[in-house]
């Protein structure tokens, strides 16, 4: 109990502006946003968004160029490895390599054309990402002419073109091997086959980062220095709207009742 006695309690007191007049209470502080954007200027913050939406296209071509790399690098190589059943011979084949043997897929097409079909989408496919690239490396030189409107939705749809293109591509090459085979090879696809899904991820994954940064950017954002002046109104309609006048008209009744009030005073100080 004697502990309690000499038991003493403060309560923590902030300090705070006290409102102007003679009043003896203090207002109460609210908290305040001490995030360096908050005290940047416009045109500043502007310049980071911009500054932002172009880092984020060459993030997108990067990523386009490297899965373009890849894929011209295996091209020329071999996709799949035949191993015949009966003697255990290897024979290797790929997209645009035919082997020798009378039991690989020779030079002329035959049905039902997988391979053929194969190639062109894989056409398709380079041809839609070296546009892309082009128009990124294009919005990055200097502007001498017209812009390319809405640069980031057309990558995207040509990402997404090239990756739907390399995707039947590597289907019906994998549909060529499987019917060729039959009983008599076994096949089994070789590294260069599974990179190519590498860089057809990078297509899609480049194609969604485009989209995501068109509907971001899309909107110009707003000027501030460009004033507005509020428009008041009455709650549901029902009740009188006080008009307030603008600085400029008041300067013109001003300026209108000047000369009125110039001639009274004229006329008073004129001697009868």
């Amino acid at each position: 109990m004697e502990k309690r006695e000499h038991l003493v309690l403060t309560f923590y007191n902030p300090k705070a502006p006290k409102i102007q007049g003679n009043r003896n209470y203090q207002r109460p502080t609210l908290p305040i946003n001490r995030h360096p954007s908050v005290t940047m200027p416009h045109q500043r913050r502007q310049q980071h968004v911009d500054q932002t939406h172009i880092y984020i296209q060459m993030f997108c071509g990067s990523l386009c160029g490297f899965g373009l790399l890849m894929l011209i690098c295996t091209t020329p190589l071999n996709w799949v490895q035949f191993l015949v059943i009966k003697n255990g011979l290897e024979l290797y084949a790929g997209l645009w390599i035919s082997c020798s043997h009378e039991l690989c897929w020779s030079r002329t097409p035959h049905p039902p054309y997988y391979l053929q079909f194969s190639r062109a989408f894989f056409l398709i496919s380079v041809f839609s990402i070296l546009v892309a690239l082009a128009w990124l490396i294009g919005s990055c030189l200097p502007r001498r002419g017209s812009i390319t409107t809405n640069l980031d939705l057309k990558v995207s749809i040509l990402s997404f073109i090239s990756a739907i293109s390399l995707l039947l591509c590597l289907v019906l090459f994998l549909a060529q091997v499987h019917w060729h085979a039959k009983n008599t090879l076994e096949p089994d696809l070789l590294w260069a086959y599974h990179i190519n899904w590498w860089s057809d991820f990078l297509y899609m994954f480049s194609g969604i980062i485009s989209f995501l940064n068109h509907i971001t950017f899309r909107f110009p954002s707003l000027d501030r220095n460009v004033s507005a002046i509020p428009i008041e109104q009455s709650r549901l309609g029902v009740g009188p709207v006080t008009t307030v006048e603008s600085d400029k008209d008041e300067r013109l009744s001003s300026d209108k009742e000047s000369p009125v009030e110039e001639e009274k005073t004229d006329l008073e100080a004129e001697p009868w």
